[in-house]
């Protein structure tokens, strides 16, 4: 049953009843099948040809003839009887003429008709010319077979062996699948949304109702994924939560090829089909389908999208005309995942799932051919109701793009009838039933937060969620690390939490502590007041932020040399507030007591101290545009993290206040960002720096997170490459009190040399500019400015062997020390994978 679940998305369905047909349109010359070729019944119900030019046509509703068009073909009707299950048609060439949307002669008409769709998509796009929009959605989500698909015998399985076969075991897959798909679905889920739209804010889901076939609590982060896009107007369109270029997009005619299929006509105007399909391109990846253009005004009253690939994903959106704003406003939409027909490789959700052929063994012969896998597949259908045009309307806190409503998991079935398009079946039913009995008697909850929390590294308990980055740590000063810590859980309360650590340095022989807890003043805004006591140790003049984890992470390499500290001993309150979801605040204010744990002393005309205290206000912003957020249950949840991403944090500390020692201010600035062109790899940029206005103490400088260590014999230097680190750079070799610091890394797509062995390059270059002002005040550190610039540049090669590889980085420029050798860091790297 697990392994089943686990290859839900793939599969086809081949079904016959009826009042059914299936056949093949293909061209009666060349004998090339016709794609999006139109087929219709004599009841009116009709269809189009797929990218291969087949077809099926499924009704309650009896027929007894179809025709079949496509532009540039003669039209021929066909008469239906009961054997004919499946029919090939080949269709003749003709000259046809559509006057009402010839354009020229010379041009092949349909790049007008888009040309004119895309000068009218902010006309048409009711997210561009409407004020406001609201309405409700009920969607459900299917992965299941058809009874009738596969044959529930026990077939007999033999391999061939000098070219005879032997027999080897009887396999019943197919036969306890029969048994279990006549009574149930694979999987099925349903959820009730109302959607809100206001111009220039982005459109915001409430989930009212949600139901997962066995679990209690929803995996909230499947809701947010997008398996097709609400509108065909963005310059890219979302499948199975995957971006592709799309065909009307503002450069479309560039990657596409178009062709006008025919007319139809509706009770409110006459579309035009055009048929558009992807360049061939290497390096270009498209999808292939019909969009239907209104003649008059040229928005899109329903489009149609197909990948063929080892899997096949076809996405179905229509149309309806709403005479209030006279606009086609978007009705339903459905996309199916099935087992495709041919060996290309494709990327799911993004390349989070990615469905790679493998190799068939021939020596292995069935009775049959098809198993569960070739007639399994995935459906997911949203139908729209209750739609509103320019309500009166207030989206609140509109990053937020789904919130999910406390007692969405707990409606009643009265609820839920009010928005099913059609009744849930017996065999829906069975499947919720037997489902919630597996998942509750194997702790299927329990193990999905195990997982959820693994990834943010804690270790999920019953009342507190152990972290994981506390166990086990080194560094140059405290030798082994071990520790213990955690935070309490939405289990413990939703409300309140407590959090704490203890930790021992074997090398210092020394504790270190922390204790704390917060109360949550305000859910919709991630309200947050707290305080915590701390005694432990950080990186001397390392570019600090409050609002980020700065705990020692045995992950980050970079600690293994690192033997400058400071110990403070601080008590702290601190107050978090979203501004917007995508807008975070922290204030802290702190007061404590700080020392280095190396000689150190600041020194000048009023003061002569190793050992200061330092009272201290924080704001910390953290801002990131393009991200959305879900308001869940179980806190605020990330739902796409986007960038630019980007952290500004002032901090004054004011003397005499509880006898603090200095008066200075600080700025800390960091924008990270990320440039992703489809499949075409990943450009990272990183620009991060900081300013003191006034004398400060070492532990508030800056030092531009060195990462490199001046050992002999060489290849003691060669240990493990940092993160956004300067691998050429000595440990507390420059020191500074303003730095500028920008990091360019270009990491190219993963060469595929085999299906395991995907080495990937990235080429990085880092530059810093630092200055001080009084650098004879910071006595026992011997540091340098780095006024001049400092310049590296390099090469990674990653995941060369069990996600370990290498890097070499190259020091030049002003700093450029005098033996070429002391310029040159090799280090070891390493990408962490969880095999998903």
């Amino acid at each position: 049953m697990k392994k089943r679940l686990f290859l839900i998305l793939f599969f086809p369905l081949i079904v016959f009843s009826q009042n059914q047909i299936q056949g093949l349109v293909t061209d009666s010359s060349t004998k090339k099948p016709l794609p999006f070729a139109s087929i219709i019944t004599n009841t009116n119900i009709g269809t189009l040809t797929d990218i291969d030019g087949k077809f099926q046509i499924k009704s309650n509703i009896e027929f007894n003839k179809i025709k079949v068009s496509y532009v540039g073909y003669k039209s021929i009707t066909i008469p239906i009887n009961s054997s004919n299950k499946y029919i090939k048609i080949a269709l003749e060439p003709a000259t046809e003429f559509l006057n009402e949307i010839l354009i020229t002669a010379t041009e092949n008409p349909a790049l007008q008709i888009i040309r004119n769709t895309i000068k009218n998509k902010n006309k048409n796009n009711i997210e561009t010319s409407l004020n406001s929009f609201k309405f409700d959605a009920y969607t459900k989500l299917l992965v299941t077979a058809h009874p009738d698909s596969i044959k529930g015998t026990i077939d007999s399985v033999y391999v061939l062996k000098n070219g005879n076969k032997q027999f080897l075991k009887i396999d019943s897959t197919n036969y306890k699948f029969k048994k279990e798909i006549d009574k149930q679905h694979l999987y099925i889920s349903e959820k009730v949304s109302q959607f809100q739209f206001q111009k220039g804010k982005k459109t915001k889901e409430i989930i009212m109702a949600s139901r997962m076939a066995g679990l209690q609590q929803p995996i909230y982060e499947l809701l947010a994924i997008t398996f097709q896009d609400f509108s065909f107007y963005n310059e890219f369109y979302t499948i199975a939560g995957t971006k592709y270029i799309n065909p009307i997009a503002d450069n479309a005619l560039k990657h596409y090829d178009y062709k006008i299929l025919d007319t139809v006509k509706t009770d409110y105007s006459q579309s035009i089909l055009v048929y558009f399909k992807p360049k061939i391109k290497k390096d270009f990846t498209g999808i292939e389908g019909v969009l239907y253009i209104d003649s008059q005004n040229f928005s899109i009253t329903k489009g149609m999208a197909e990948l063929k690939a080892i899997v096949n994903v076809k996405a179905t959106q229509n149309y309806t005309f709403i005479k209030e704003c006279n606009c086609w406003f978007p009705s339903d939409m459905n996309i199916i995942i099935k087992k495709g027909d041919n060996n290309e490789n494709v990327n799911l959700f993004g390349g989070i799932v990615k469905v790679l052929n493998s190799e068939k063994n021939d020596s292995i012969v069935k009775t049959t051919t098809n198993g569960p896998s070739d007639v399994s597949y995935f459906i997911s259908k949203t139908e729209n109701s209750n739609i509103q045009i320019n309500p009166e309307l207030k989206v609140k806190n509109s990053a937020s793009t789904i919130k999910f409503n406390d007692d969405a998991g707990k409606k009643s079935e009265e609820f839920w009838n009010l928005y099913r398009t059609d009744s849930l079946t017996d065999r829906g039913k069975a499947t919720y039933t037997n489902l919630d009995s597996i998942a509750k008697s194997e702790n299927i909850e329990g193990k999905i937060a195990l997982g959820r929390n693994l990834l943010k590294g804690y270790l999920h308990t019953k009342y507190i969620n152990l972290n994981l980055g506390k166990i086990i740590n080194l560094n140059n000063y405290e030798g082994l690390r071990v520790g213990f810590g955690g935070v309490t859980n939405q289990n413990f309360s939703s409300k309140f939490k407590i959090e704490s650590y203890i930790a021992y340095g074997t090398k210092d022989k020394d504790f270190k502590y922390s204790i704390g807890t917060a109360t949550r003043l305000n859910k919709e805004s991630n309200t947050w007041f707290g305080a915590n006591f701390t005694n432990d140790l950080k990186e001397a003049a390392a570019l600090d932020f409050i609002a980020e984890n700065t705990s020692f992470s045995p992950i980050n390499p970079r600690n293994l040399n690192i033997d400058k500290f400071y110990n403070y001993k601080t008590v702290s309150t601190y107050f978090e507030h979203d501004i917007q979801p995508n807008l975070e605040a922290k204030l802290q204010i702190s007061s404590g007591d700080y020392a280095s744990v190396f000689n150190y002393q600041f020194i000048n005309a009023s003061k002569n101290i190793s050992r200061y205290r330092l009272t201290t206000a924080s704001v910390n912003l953290q801002y990131s545009p393009k991200s959305e957020f879900m308001n869940s249950p179980i806190g605020k949840l990330t739902i796409k993290n986007e960038f630019p991403q980007l952290t500004l944090q002032l901090t004054k500390s004011i003397e005499n206040l509880f006898q603090s020692d200095f008066d200075f201010t600080q700025v800390n600035l960091r924008i990270l960002h990320k440039i992703k062109p489809l499949r075409k790899g990943v450009t990272h940029v990183l620009a991060e720096g900081g300013i003191v206005f006034g004398d400060a103490p070492i532990s508030h400088l800056y030092n531009a997170t060195p990462n490199y260590t001046y050992k002999s014999p060489w290849f003691k230097r060669i240990t493990f490459a940092g993160k956004n680190s300067f691998e050429t750079m000595g440990y507390n070799e420059f020191v500074s009190d303003r730095f500028f610091a920008i990091h360019l890394k270009q990491s190219f797509e993963p060469l595929k040399l085999s299906n395991k062995f995907k080495p990937q390059i990235s080429i990085a270059t880092r530059v810093a500019i630092g200055t001080i002002d009084h650098p004879e005040y910071h006595q026992g550190l011997l540091f340098k400015s780095m006024n001049k610039g400092y310049i590296e540049s390099g090469m990674e090669i990653n995941s060369l062997l069990k996600g370990f590889g290498f890097s070499a980085f190259y020091r030049y420029g002003a700093y450029a020390n005098p033996t070429w050798t002391d310029n040159l860091a090799v280090k070891l790297t390493y990408k962490l994978r969880l095999g998903f």
